[in-house]
């Protein structure tokens, strides 16, 4: 059974990519599935919260099959903004496509990767 909490609030998709959006209690969570390359990165860019605050948003990323810098680049702008103004950011995803870029170009102080919903909630202090 799905709560009205959980069932998504917008979703968004083009040709080989969507985005939903969703709240789980105090969290925003953007569950991102497809390829997602220089020709998202505008659309991307613009679905997420421009002045985020300190919200405290999730990524999921566990069904990203391709990730490139642009987007990627995308997604770090918007980890500084959160962690500037006091919220947090962080990255659901096992998948190498997402794990080893974010791995060696050193982002993971702003972009933390974890393997699942719960693994964050831990990380953040929360029981699950």
């Amino acid at each position: 059974m799905t709560t009205d909490a959980l069932r998504p609030r917008q979703r968004f998709s083009g040709d080989g990519w969507s985005v939903d959006i969703h709240e789980d209690r105090d969290l925003e969570i953007y569950t991102l599935r497809g390829e997602f390359d220089f020709a998202v990165s505008a659309k991307l860019a613009g679905l997420l919260p421009a002045e985020p605050g300190a919200r405290r948003i999730v990524l999921d990323m566990t069904e990203v099959a391709y990730c490139d810098s642009s987007c990627l680049q995308i997604l770090l702008r918007l980890g500084t903004r959160l962690r500037d103004a006091g919220g947090r950011l962080a990255v659901v995803s096992t998948v190498h496509a997402v794990v080893r870029p974010i791995e060696l170009l050193g982002l993971g102080d702003v972009m933390p990767l974890h393997p699942s919903l719960a693994a964050v909630r831990a990380s953040w202090g929360e029981e699950t």
